[in-house]
């Protein structure tokens, strides 16, 4: 659910390790080991040298040629050829078929061409042996707009080489598939026996069939019949019937009906159930509600939407319960299985995850910042579209609330609000003890407490602990808040004291680092509120009152008015191992997450991977109103009803949105469905059978209300409190000062040759480093970002691994060594290094820096203090927060532009004297990137690398 935790990426395939190290750019999707691709590496070079931008190649295990070529951003695999799309995709295939297992062009026939809304073209052909069709043979040429060959992928079954005549008659072919069918009958997924009723044959011929090739496994050629058998209701089935032996070789269901769930427990090795296995047999709770509730999931999508599974192709349903990987509780989906604790398998749960992987498969949001908020409020949408539709679970009372109000079913979020000097708001803990706070709260000045004790003695044995009395400041206490601070006695004693002492509530501050916690103990007599936080605001709160006073509020987040008795809109109420709901859709704040942008609740920090959380309530609260409707934030919002709702954020989340989406571009997409779907009758909602239309359609004046909901929540708003910017600073200053002569320069590297003449090396820390389709070395790169011309030197850091430590565990660094650079020995020169760098980076986990070899010795970081403009941005994770990433630690350059997922350029300069340099040294420089084992973005830039110098002195 990536409730709380970093998230996982999609599980990928081996890669050929000979094949990357010959070629020398990275593979995705690699072939299994054991089946040595057939791939020419001469040709590889020689697309890879005449495309435009990088090139990325998957390799399909099964035929182990390509799968699928990728140009990279803004490439084109052909910039040689001008053509039409056709043309174009044509001659790719004539030169570079080859890579795909393409033999002869002349066995390929186009069968389609079609543009899409974006204006790209999407060209298919089919293979042909002989005239035969090949099954599965299928490859799709992309052309965008601009005439640019952006991909070519599909499957090609090379090495035919097949006798033509069949032994068997398609007569006798027809026969033996329907007595296949008849002897042994499909299953329907309520696990009786489906009635076969009258068989006939709906079509058969004769193909050329590559076993295996489904399975991704390699096979052999055959000579097949491919023979449908229906009934003409519930069943549907293709088989395969061998044209020689007469032997059913393979045969699946086609009915559109397609769920298929496959149930683990605590690992992939240990299945406990699958459809068409008894039900519930002997399945526990949670397991049973895996099956049930990924079935629910999967009626949704397909009733509603007409989507079969998440790929859109009947994938199947895997989940595993009791997952040993989680840090319980909580649940996953890692792009490949959902994942449970025990405890966490409630009905919106369940959709939660599954809503994952149908982001994943759509518009894939980035994990970070808005795109991911985005990632998260869709997960909620659909998890509790399926709990409001399925009529399982604790649904009741179920009624829309008050806007405003929260639900008595929640636990309260107690926080503290400094009204003054500086405004602002203090994540809380609350207490076991005394009068519970409220919405409204309790608002005083604030007072430290002084109990007149021997400050050192002991840890938080100061005079604001609380635990002597009487206290010396008691008189000014009276009417006040007392600010306290932990340690030497008990919470509930130093709140006992204040409030003897006359204080109208307390705020005990830790004395050492930490996160939020509450405050335990008890004591009947103890009739003020109180509250914990952390050393950081304690501290800020004595330097507000060190020099005047500071005016506090005591309450709990979220209602403006009283709770409400309803469990809609609630997530994960029935999730037993969370205690209670983890957020609230209708009302985010009460749950300490933003109900619209410019909300304090609103996140504006790097961690949490810059709010995917707390900030994805303002999208969740998006949908509630369009739903329900009501006023909020100045607003009023008619509700459109679940029905027209969820159609329209399904068609923003399948046609417009991009992994990038923001909260601008999220109603953009939203108006332009509004627009698109004005008049369809719309299919039901439904998480069992399929009900068909809805009577129910879009009008212009729901597309009105959809408007409403947008400003209400405020999507087009920037969350402009919290002050983002570039990460690095674009404002380059002069290298050199006002009294000295413009720089000379050295050495340049512009990196338009490539990266000859520097040195690159690696380390990983587990197998995966060596084993994944990730890149491990630095590349030249032309496909730069923000449409940058020319080449630099590139080190990706792609949303791949799984932090796993082994197979598939990507931690390690990356080097890029300069050659040997003399620095000029006149001692009136003052040496500098500039670069130019691009960096979107997995924030804190992954990243780089600049070290230095002086005359031979071993490599040291470039110090902090040597950057005079530009200099590092972020301290690495350490290894003892889980980072293993081998910079582990170190100061870098980290992260995204402020609120974004990508980056934008900027220049370093590094004064080389303040990092030891002198005149007539001999220098290396390296870049050095880590990344730990899972998760990314883009990678790190780097550019036009010069070593200038400024005279010291004003020549006359």
């Amino acid at each position: 659910m990536k409730l709380r935790s970093r998230s996982t990426p999609a599980g990928f395939l081996v890669l050929l390790l000979s094949l990357a190290l010959a070629l020398g750019f990275p593979l995705s999707a690699g072939a299994a080991p054991g089946g040595p691709t057939q791939i020419d590496p001469t040709l590889v070079k020689k697309l890879k040298d005449s495309a435009r931008g990088s090139v990325t190649i998957s390799i399909n295990d099964a035929t182990t040629f390509a799968s699928f070529i990728k140009a990279g951003r803004n490439g084109d695999l052909l910039p040689s050829v001008k053509a039409t799309p056709a043309g174009k995709a044509k001659g790719f295939l004539k030169q570079f078929g080859g890579i795909l297992g393409v033999a002869d062009a002349g066995d390929l026939v186009q069968t389609a061409a079609s543009t899409d809304q974006f204006g790209a073209t999407h060209v298919t052909y089919e293979q042909r042996y002989r005239g035969l069709a090949v099954f599965g043979g299928i490859l799709k040429a992309h052309v965008d707009k601009a005439g640019n060959l952006t991909a070519v992928n599909g499957t090609i079954v090379p090495a035919i080489n097949l006798a033509m005549d069949p032994r068997l008659s398609a007569q006798e072919a027809r026969t033996r598939a329907i007595a296949a069918v008849k002897a042994d009958p499909p299953v329907a997924s309520t696990d009786a026996t489906s009635k076969v009723g009258k068989l006939r044959v709906e079509s058969a011929r004769l193909l050329v069939y590559r076993t295996g090739l489904v399975k991704d496994e390699i096979g052999t050629n055959e000579l097949v019949y491919h023979v449908v058998v229906t009934n003409g209701k519930n069943i549907r089935d293709a088989v395969f019937v061998h044209a020689m032996t007469g032997k059913v070789i393979n045969r699946y269901s086609m009915v559109d009906n397609a769920l298929f769930r496959r149930l683990f427990e605590q690992n992939t090795s240990t299945q406990v159930w699958q459809e068409g296995d008894l039900f519930p047999g002997t399945l526990n709770q949670d397991q049973q509600n895996i099956v049930n509730f990924s079935g629910h999931s999967y009626n949704l999508f397909f009733n509603a939407f007409g989507r079969d599974s998440y790929d859109a192709a009947g994938a199947e349903l895997r989940s595993v319960n009791n997952d040993p990987n989680i840090a319980c509780p909580n649940a996953n989906w890692n792009g490949a299985t959902t994942n449970y604790c025990n405890g966490v398998t409630a009905d919106d749960v369940v959709a939660h995850e599954w809503g994952h992987a149908y982001t994943q498969y759509t518009h894939d949001l980035i994990y970070q910042w808005q795109p991911g908020a985005l990632n998260e409020s869709y997960s909620d949408i659909w998890g509790e579209t399926v709990d409001l539709l399925n009529g399982v679970g604790t649904d009741s009372p179920g009624g829309v609330r008050t806007v405003g109000a929260c639900s008595t079913h929640t636990t309260p979020i107690p926080v503290l609000i400094i009204n003054s000097p500086t405004p602002g708001e203090c994540p809380a803990g609350a207490a076991a003890f005394g009068a519970p706070l409220t919405a409204t709260g309790v608002t005083g000045d604030l007072v430290l407490v002084d109990d007149g004790s021997v400050a050192g003695t002991a840890p938080g044995n100061t005079t604001a602990n609380g635990c002597e009395t009487p206290f010396v400041n008691a008189a000014a206490i009276v009417g006040k808040v007392a600010l306290l601070e932990r340690g030497v006695c008990g919470f509930a004693v130093k709140v006992k004291n204040a409030q003897s002492a006359g204080a109208i509530a307390a705020v005990v501050f830790d004395h050492t680092a930490g996160a939020v916690a509450g405050m335990g103990g008890a004591d009947p007599t103890i009739t003020i509120p109180s509250l914990r936080i952390t050393k950081a605001h304690g501290d800020l709160l004595k330097g507000y009152l060190s020099s005047g006073t500071s005016n506090v509020t005591l309450k709990v987040k979220g209602g403006t008015s009283a709770p409400e008795d309803s469990y809609r809109w609630l997530i994960g109420e029935d999730a037993t191992a969370f205690g209670s709901a983890i957020r609230d859709m209708w009302n985010p704040n009460c749950k300490a997450d933003a109900g619209k942008v410019s909300d304090a609740e609103y996140h504006c920090a790097t961690s949490d991977g810059g709010g995917v959380h707390s900030n994805s309530g303002v999208p969740n609260h998006g949908y509630a109103l369009l739903v329900d409707g009501g006023t909020y934030n100045g607003r009023t919002v008619t509700g459109l009803g679940l029905t027209k709702a969820a159609h329209l954020y399904w068609r923003a989340q399948s046609v417009y949105q991009t992994p990038t989406t923001k909260f601008a571009d999220h109603a953009d997409a939203l108006q332009a469905s509004c627009t698109d779907l004005l008049g369809v009758n719309l299919a039901s909602l439904s998480t069992g059978a399929d009900l068909g239309p809805s009577g129910q359609a879009i009008t212009a004046a729901d597309c009105a209300e959809v408007a409403d909901m947008i400003a209400a929540v405020e999507l087009r708003i920037d969350p402009t409190q919290c002050n983002f910017g570039p990460a690095l600073n674009p404002n380059t200053p002069k290298l050199c000062g006002p009294n000295q002569k413009n720089p000379s320069t050295h050495y340049a590297e512009d990196f338009e040759d490539g990266l000859a003449g520097w040195t690159l090396t690696n380390t990983g820390v587990f197998s995966g480093w060596t084993s994944t389709v990730a890149p491990i070395d630095w590349a030249a790169d032309t496909s730069l970002p923000d449409g940058r011309a020319g080449t630099a030197a590139f080190a990706a850091d792609p949303d791949l691994g799984d932090c796993a430590g082994g197979a598939n565990d990507i931690s390690g660094v990356m080097r890029l060594e300069s050659p040997a650079i003399l620095i000029p020995g006149s001692a009136t020169l003052l040496p500098r290094v500039v670069f130019d760098h691009y960096f979107a980076t997995e924030p804190g986990w992954d990243g780089g820096n600049v070290k230095i070899s002086i005359n031979g010795g071993a490599f040291a970081i470039v110090p902090a203090s040597a950057f005079t403009f530009n200099g590092y941005n972020a301290t690495l994770q350490t290894a003892g927060a889980g980072n293993t990433n081998p910079l582990a630690g170190e100061s870098g350059f980290s992260g995204t532009d402020g609120g974004e997922v990508t980056g934008s350029w900027g220049t370093s300069q590094i004064n080389l004297t303040t990092a030891g340099v002198r005149p007539g040294d001999s220098i290396k420089l390296r870049f050095e990137f880590g990344r730990d084992g899972c998760g990314g973005r883009d990678g790190w830039y780097v550019d036009n690398v010069k070593i200038q110098s400024c005279n010291a002195r004003k020549q006359p």
